[in-house]
């Protein structure tokens, strides 16, 4: 088998052991997609102690793909509701995320000058540390900028591998004891932020309707009285098999299918 080949197999071998760790759950905690990590660790363990040799160029190859696919499906998850978040509580949640790094920055350079760890390492502590993946390729490619050897630009991706654990396990046991001080219902907490949510807004009801009546054929959806209205909005329009964007003069017919959609205002 090729290196390549190898190479891939056992990537494969890494996801499959590492997703089935990540649902192992204790009392309705588990890793989830971390514990693919938790994967590598373990396959590379054995890999290393079978002297299997893998190709370096492939391993870079997916390290930096899967590191852009990384970034992209977060953009795309997190970035249409970002700026609108800011408008409610995303401001304050962002500056406490900006004073986290911070924070975690100023502890990584206090351990790198007090106990003289070494640049990469002390780099993959704090990406592990803070659960930030892309941090650690961001930190690997400004190492190999500025011409660090490959074994110490190696030995970020161990440091990190190390910290990312507790990162994780920090996190649950954090948010375990809050949850335990405290003594909050996630539940209760949950539904009070949805009725907080829904009190003074509008909240969108979809319906579809379909033209039977004989004297609203051909007429304009403007000049239908419970359609004209501000509060309803007619998004499409479906005619036999054609689905189309309706507009206030478009001529509806008998048989057309009209998905409006209405806000429902609940008072507090």
């Amino acid at each position: 088998m090729s290196d390549i080949a190898l190479t891939v197999s056992v990537l494969a071998l890494v996801a499959v052991v590492g997703l089935w760790i990540g649902n192992i759950k204790v009392r309705g905690v588990g890793f989830g997609i971390g514990g693919v990590l938790f994967g590598g660790i373990i396959v590379g363990h054995f890999v290393d102690q079978a002297g299997v040799t893998l190709s370096g160029d492939m391993l870079h190859f997916i390290q930096e793909f899967g590191l852009i696919l990384f970034v992209y499906t977060i953009g795309i998850q997190v970035g249409p509701g970002f700026f609108a978040s800011l408008r409610v509580s995303g401001l304050r949640l962002n500056l406490f995320a900006v004073l986290i790094v911070i924070m975690g920055g100023l502890v990584t350079a206090i351990l790198h000058k007090i106990f003289a760890i070494p640049l990469p390492v002390v780099l993959g502590i704090f990406s592990g540390a803070v659960t930030n993946t892309p941090a650690l390729g961001a930190g690997q490619q400004i190492l190999r900028d500025l011409g660090t050897p490959v074994d110490l630009v190696d030995q970020m991706g161990m440091s990190y591998a190390m910290a990312y654990p507790f990162g994780i396990c920090g996190i649950l046991l954090t948010m375990w004891l809050m949850r335990l001080i405290f003594r909050v219902n996630v539940e209760a907490e949950a539904q009070k932020h949805e009725s907080s949510l829904a009190n003074g807004h509008s909240l969108i009801q979809t319906m579809n309707i379909r033209v039977e009546n004989p004297n609203l054929n051909n007429m304009a959806i403007q000049d239908v009285p419970i359609l004209n209205s501000d509060k309803i909005i007619c998004s499409r329009l479906k005619r036999d098999d054609t689905l189309m964007v309706p507009s206030p003069g478009t001529i509806i017919q008998a048989g057309d299918l009209l998905p409006p959609r209405r806000p429902i205002y609940r008072p507090a």
